[in-house]
C-alpha cells in the first residue's frame, strides 16, 4: 500500500470512528507517520480527502463485486446474495462513514462531492438492475426499478437499523433476508402496475452509462461560473447593472441548492439573464438542464 492509499485508509477508519469534523489532519499524518507537508503534497485539503475517501470506498465495493462474479462454486443468485453481504458488511464496518455523508454534504454543499455521490448512486442501480436481470430473467424487466428501489431501501435501512440498536446485524443473514422478500416480489408482484418507470431512472442510467461525462449539477455550476466572469468582464466596477447580473447569478446559485426549488423564480432570473446578448448562451444552457 503506498502513501496515498495509506492516509485514505487511515482517513476512512478516523472518520467512521471519530467523525469528520472530530479528526484532524494532524491526527491523520501522526497514524501514517507522516509530515503535514506530505500530507498536502497528496491532497489539497481535508474536504478533498473526505471526496477521495468516498471514491476509494465505493470502488473497493465494486471490487468485491467484480471478484464475487469470478466464484463458480456459487449459483447466480449465491453470487447476488454475497455481493449484497459483502455491502452490507462494508456499511456495517464504515457506518459513521456512511452517516457522516449525509449530515456533511447538505451542510457544506460540496461543489465536488455531490456529483461524485449522483455517479456513485448511479454505478450502483446499475450494478444491483445487472444482477437482479442476470438473476431472474427478463421477466422482471417491467419492474426492474421496483426491485432496484426496494433492495437499495432495504440496505439503507440496514445503516439505520445498526446505529439505533449500537450493533452489528448478521450482514449474510440480512442478505438472505432481502433475496427472499425478493423472490415473493418475483413471483406475485408481476400483476401489479410498476411504480417507478425508465423515463423516471433515465438520467441515472445516461449517468451509469457516460460515467464520464458531467451531471446536470456540474453543468449548472460550469455556466454560473462562466455566466459571472463574463459579467465582471463586459462591465466596469461603477456600473449599476454589472451587480444586478451578478445578483441575478447569486440567486440562481442560491435557489438551485434548496430542496425544492422555486422554479418560476429561476425562470425569471433566467430570462433576465437573456436580456444581454452575452449572458443569453449560458442562461440559454442552464435552462435545457433545469
Amino acid at each position: 500500500m503506498d502513501k496515498h492509499e495509506s492516509i485514505i485508509v487511515t482517513a476512512l477508519k478516523m472518520f467512521s470512528e471519530k467523525g469528520y469534523f472530530s479528526t484532524s489532519v494532524q491526527e491523520i499524518v501522526s497514524s501514517c507517520r507522516i509530515s503535514k507537508g506530505s500530507f498536502y503534497n497528496y491532497f489539497a485539503s481535508k474536504e478533498d480527502l473526505l471526496i477521495e475517501v468516498f471514491r476509494y470506498n465505493h470502488q473497493q465495493i465494486l471490487k468485491r463485486a467484480k471478484n464475487v462474479h469470478f466464484d463458480q462454486s456459487l449459483s447466480l443468485k449465491g453470487q447476488l446474495t454475497k455481493i449484497i453481504s459483502l455491502e452490507l458488511e462494508g456499511i456495517a464496518d464504515n457506518r459513521e462513514f456512511f452517516l457522516l455523508l449525509q449530515k456533511v454534504v447538505p451542510v457544506q454543499e460540496n461543489k465536488k462531492l455531490l456529483p461524485l455521490m449522483k455517479k456513485t448512486k448511479a454505478a450502483m442501480i446499475r450494478l444491483h438492475k445487472d444482477w437482479l436481470l442476470e438473476v431472474y430473467g427478463d421477466k422482471i424487466r417491467p419492474h426492474i426499478w421496483d426491485h432496484v428501489l426496494f433492495l437499495q431501501g432495504a440496505m439503507k435501512e440496514y445503516i439505520t437499523l445498526i446505529k439505533e440498536n449500537n450493533t452489528t446485524a448478521e450482514p449474510d443473514v440480512f442478505a438472505q433476508g432481502i433475496i427472499s422478500k425478493i423472490d415473493i416480489l418475483v413471483e406475485h408482484g408481476s400483476q401489479l402496475n410498476p411504480i417507478l418507470t425508465d423515463d423516471l431512472m433515465r438520467e441515472y442510467e445516461q449517468i451509469a452509462e457516460h460515467p464520464g461525462n458531467k451531471t446536470k449539477e456540474e453543468e449548472r455550476e460550469e455556466q454560473l461560473t462562466a455566466a459571472k466572469a463574463r459579467i465582471e468582464y463586459l462591465f466596469s466596477e461603477t456600473e449599476d447593472k454589472k451587480q444586478d447580473y451578478l445578483d441575478a447569478v447569486e440567486l440562481l446559485a442560491e435557489e438551485w441548492k434548496k430542496q425544492e426549488p422555486r422554479f418560476f423564480l429561476i425562470h425569471a432570473l433566467l430570462a433576465f439573464l437573456r436580456e444581454h446578448p452575452e449572458l443569453k448562451p449560458h442562461a440559454d444552457h442552464m435552462e435545457k438542464v433545469l
